[in-house]
């Protein structure tokens, strides 16, 4: 693991948490993809903390950055998608430099985006940003997420990829279950992955009371849905170490529906 902080390109300094799958004799060797997790509003990088330890011993190398505070509405929007951005541009310039630790050990072809709450609107518009400069990702999923007004009304713009959305009962937490206005306006089919009696809280690992208040509680089996479809899908998306066919995505939701633990709904064409 690495901790530290770094100044971005729109000049805010970003603290950061990186975790580096360690080669070794039982594990798949080098390059791994790699994954930016942004967490949603008011909370911090210390809540997908597990989450990014549990990828990182699959063969991911994962990214947690702090988002800059939101409080500052566009504005702040704008500069959290520009600083993800970078993100994406920071650690494909480690891949490449030398003495780095990251030099051969991220594959800068294999970059996925992960973001809770607002940081799903974060993580897509930066999708759509990195897209439009010829510096596409490679997987983009959504957990809860919680989109503005110019993320649903941009949905259109973003190029088909590996794409998966998972959310939690609608509530004021993730406003009514909005991103499925983001949903509906994809320019290709998807499906939306609803995990029942899934709170708020349920994509975190950890949460905390806190949350837990705010948002109607949490519980431990929603959670798990949470990180088995987290899991099977990047695993999957962008072709991890430890990734198999009989694990992917689908064999994932099809286990998960039938214990009544997700339901799924097609969207689009």
């Amino acid at each position: 693991m690495e901790h530290g902080t770094r100044r971005t390109t729109v000049g805010d300094q970003v603290a950061y948490s990186l975790f580096m799958p360690q080669p070794s004799a039982s594990f798949a060797t080098p390059p791994y993809p790699a994954v930016v997790i942004s967490h949603g509003f008011a909370r911090s990088k210390r809540f997908h903390a597990d989450t990014a330890c549990a990828l990182a011993e699959r063969g991911i190398v994962v990214l947690t950055p702090d988002l800059i505070s939101l409080l500052g509405g566009e504005e702040a929007q704008l500069r959290n998608i520009e600083t993800l951005v970078d993100h994406v541009r920071w650690l494909r310039t480690r891949a490449a430099t030398e003495d780095d630790p990251l030099f051969s050990l991220l594959d800068p072809g294999r970059i996925g985006l992960v973001g809770h709450s607002a940081g799903g609107a974060v993580s897509l518009e930066a999708a759509i940003e990195l897209a439009e400069a010829g510096e596409s990702i490679d997987a983009l999923m959504l957990l809860d997420g919680v989109p503005w007004a110019r993320t649903v009304h941009r949905a259109g713009e973003l190029p088909e990829l590996a794409f998966a959305s998972v959310r939690s009962e609608p509530t004021a937490c993730n406003t009514g279950g909005a991103i499925l206005d983001v949903l509906a306006r994809l320019p290709f089919a998807t499906e939306d992955i609803l995990v029942v009696s899934g709170s708020h809280c349920d994509p975190e690992n950890p949460t905390d009371s806190l949350c837990r208040l705010a948002c109607g509680g949490s519980n431990e089996q929603a959670r798990g849905a949470y990180q088995e479809l987290v899991g099977a899908f990047l695993g999957e998306a962008l072709a991890a170490p430890y990734a198999s066919a009989s694990h992917g995505l689908a064999a994932t939701i099809d286990h998960l529906v039938a214990a009544g633990r997700v339901a799924t709904s097609h969207v689009g064409e």
